[in-house]
């Protein structure tokens, strides 16, 4: 499915103003990543990867982030808060750390 959709995404690319390549491999990254984080939370029935083939679902062997409550009115609470806690210190910095070690290598080919 992450496929399909940077194949359309990468279609509108005169749009983004950027290649083929890059649009598609950025929003395969996109879309592939948000089911393998996904698949890292500690509730719910799991992930169906290989749908239509199969309706098995799976978890990754290890499950750190803990699941968002459904429903904008649970997740105004303090369990809500302790989900954002837990996406913080295991999405959003590794996705910062990531970013910023990519900025230094650009720059530091670009020189």
């Amino acid at each position: 499915m992450a496929a399909l959709v940077a194949l359309a995404g990468a279609a509108a690319r005169p749009a983004l103003r950027t290649g083929f390549l890059a649009a598609f491999l950025f929003l395969f990254a996109a879309g592939a990543s948000h089911g393998m984080l996904d698949a890292l939370t500690d509730g719910g029935s799991g992930i169906a990867f290989l749908w239509p083939f199969t309706t098995e679902r799976y978890f990754a062997p290890v499950t750190p982030i803990e699941v968002s409550p459904i429903g904008l009115s649970r997740f105004l609470t303090a369990r809500g808060v302790a989900v954002l806690a837990s996406e913080f210190l295991w999405v959003w910095l590794p996705c910062a750390g990531i970013a910023l070690a990519m900025i230094g290598m650009r720059r530091a080919t670009v020189r």
